[in-house]
C-alpha cells in the first residue's frame, strides 16, 4: 500500500457510514417516541398503503358497530315497554276470570275499575315510549300494508320485509278452504216442545274453560240452549237451534277450538243424548304467492320473499285476493356495507289495537264498552287472551331481531374489529422490542464508526515522520 499526501478517502467512508446511521437512529428513535413504524410514507411505501386501507376498513366497521349497539338500546326500551304492557294484560285477564266466578255486583264493578286503570295505563305507556326523542309505538315504525279487500282481510299486521326492494310489494293470497268451528247437533229438543223430568248437570268445555251448568226440573229445550248460551264466555262454547235439534259449537274456528259435553246427571234423555265427544275445529288452508301459508283458525301466518305477516280472515270463504306492502317500518343497518339494512315492523300496541277485528279490541272492555264486565254477551275473555298473545309475538320478534340480528351482527363485528385492529397494528405500530435491540446496536456502530474517523484523520499525519 503506498502512502501519500492527498485526499483522504478514509474520512470519507467514516463520514458517509456516520450519517447513514444518523439517519437510521433519528427514524429508530422517531418510531419509540411516536409509537408508529411508519411515520412518513418513505419510511414503508406499499405498507402505508395497506395501513391507510385497514384504518378506513376499521372506522367503517367501529361506526357499525355503534350503529347496532345504538339499535340494541332502541330494541331494549321497546321490549321493556312490551314486557309492562303484557304484564298488564296478564292482570286484566286475571281480572276477567274472577269476574266469571261466583261474584256479587260490588266485587264486579271493582274489578272493572281495575281493568278501566290498566287499559289507560296501557295506553299512558304506548304514548310515553320514545327512544332519542322518537316515539316507538305510535304508527311511525309501522310497516304499511292493506288489502284488496278490506272486509275480507283485516288486521295485517308486517312484522319484517326486505329493504332492499324499492316502490310495493304484492302478495297474492288464496283461500283455499275456509276455516271452520268445532260442531256438533244432537237429537235433542231445542225449542219449548220437550220438558225436563228431573234436574240436570251439564258439563260443558271449550277453548277458554269449562262450566258446570244446572238446569232446573221442568225446563224446556230453549231453557238449556239459554243457560249455556250465558255461559259462552267461560266456555267458548255457544248453543243454537239447528232445524229444532240442540246444536252446540265452538265460538271460533281453528284446530285449538273445540266442544266436549256431557250430562252428568238428571234427565234420562238428556243423560243418553248430550254426550258430546271433543269435537275440533280445522285452520283455513292459504298459500300466499303459491307456498303454502301456517294459519290457526282464520289467523294466517306468512314468511317468504323477505317478507314476516299475519292477517285474519274476517269473511272466512274461499276466494283470491291480495296484499301491498307499501313500505315504513323501523330500519336499521347491521353491517358496514350498503346491503346489510334491515327493516323492522313495529305495530301499534295501544288497546284500540290489541285485539281483532271479529272479536273486538281490548279498549272495549272499558266501563260502558261493548265487552266489558257488565256487557250482554261480552267477549272480554277471547279478547284479552288474544291482546295477551299479540303482545307475547311482539316482545319475542323483537327479542328474536336483537338476539339473531342485531347481537348476531354485533359479535361479528367485534371480531373483524379485533382481527382489522391486530392488522394495522403490525404494519403500523412500533416493535418496541425491535427497535430497543436495533438502537443499541446503531448506538454501538456510532461509537466504533467516531472511533474510526478519528484514527482516518490521523493516518496522513504519519506520512510526515518518514521525513524526519
Amino acid at each position: 500500500m503506498s502512502m501519500t499526501i492527498g485526499t483522504n478517502s478514509s474520512t470519507y467512508r467514516m463520514l458517509a457510514a456516520i450519517n447513514a446511521l444518523n439517519s437510521q437512529m433519528s427514524q429508530t428513535m422517531t418510531r419509540l417516541a411516536t409509537g408508529n413504524r411508519i411515520n412518513r410514507a418513505s419510511d414503508d411505501p406499499s405498507g402505508l398503503v395497506a395501513l391507510n386501507a385497514l384504518n378506513g376498513e376499521l372506522a367503517s366497521i367501529n361506526a357499525s358497530l355503534d350503529n347496532n349497539q345504538r339499535t340494541q338500546s332502541f330494541l331494549n326500551v321497546a321490549d321493556s315497554t312490551l314486557t309492562e304492557v303484557g304484564s298488564l294484560v296478564s292482570g286484566i285477564q286475571d281480572l276477567v276470570l274472577k269476574a266469571q266466578g261466583s261474584t256479587s255486583t260490588s266485587e264486579k264493578a271493582a274489578y272493572q275499575a281495575q281493568i278501566d286503570q290498566s287499559i289507560d295505563s296501557i295506553d299512558r305507556l304506548v304514548n310515553q315510549a320514545q327512544f332519542n326523542g322518537k316515539k316507538i309505538f305510535n304508527g311511525e315504525n309501522r310497516i304499511n300494508a292493506y288489502a284488496d279487500n278490506g272486509t275480507a282481510i283485516t288486521d295485517v299486521r308486517v312484522f319484517n320485509r326486505n329493504p332492499n326492494i324499492t316502490g310495493n310489494q304484492t302478495l297474492n293470497v288464496n283461500v283455499l278452504s275456509a276455516a271452520q268451528k268445532g260442531n256438533a247437533t244432537t237429537t235433542l229438543d231445542a225449542t219449548s216442545g220437550t220438558t225436563l223430568t228431573a234436574a240436570t248437570v251439564l258439563q260443558v268445555t271449550g277453548k277458554l274453560g269449562t262450566a258446570t251448568i244446572t238446569v232446573a226440573s221442568g225446563a224446556t229445550g230453549a231453557d238449556v240452549l239459554k243457560a249455556i248460551n250465558a255461559q259462552t264466555q267461560v266456555t267458548g262454547v255457544s248453543a243454537f237451534d239447528d232445524g229444532g235439534n240442540l246444536g252446540m259449537r265452538s265460538s271460533t274456528a281453528g284446530s285449538d277450538s273445540f266442544v266436549t259435553v256431557s250430562t252428568l246427571s238428571g234427565d234420562s234423555t238428556y243423560m243418553a243424548g248430550l254426550q258430546i265427544n271433543k269435537t275440533v275445529g280445522t285452520d283455513a288452508r292459504v298459500t300466499i304467492n303459491g307456498a303454502e301459508a301456517n294459519a290457526q283458525g282464520t289467523e294466517v301466518f306468512y314468511n317468504g320473499n323477505g317478507v314476516s305477516m299475519s292477517f285474519n280472515l274476517a269473511d272466512d270463504t274461499a276466494g283470491q285476493h291480495t296484499i301491498t306492502i307499501s313500505g315504513g317500518g323501523a330500519q336499521f343497518k347491521l353491517g358496514s356495507d350498503a346491503n346489510s339494512r334491515a327493516s323492522l315492523g313495529m305495530a301499534g300496541i295501544n288497546t284500540f289495537e290489541l285485539g281483532r277485528s271479529d272479536l273486538g279490541y281490548l279498549s272495549q272492555l272499558k266501563s260502558g264498552g261493548a265487552n266489558s264486565l257488565f256487557a250482554q254477551g261480552s267477549k272480554a275473555l277471547e279478547i284479552v287472551q288474544h291482546a295477551s298473545n299479540q303482545v307475547s309475538v311482539e316482545a319475542a320478534r323483537l327479542g328474536s331481531f336483537n338476539n339473531y340480528q342485531v347481537g348476531s351482527s354485533i359479535r361479528a363485528l367485534q371480531a373483524a374489529q379485533e382481527g382489522v385492529s391486530t392488522a394495522a397494528d403490525t404494519i403500523g405500530k412500533t416493535d418496541y422490542s425491535a427497535e430497543s435491540a436495533k438502537l443499541q446496536q446503531q448506538q454501538i456502530l456510532m461509537s466504533a464508526a467516531v472511533s474510526m474517523l478519528s484514527m482516518a484523520n490521523v493516518q496522513q499525519a504519519n506520512v510526515l515522520t518518514l521525513l524526519k
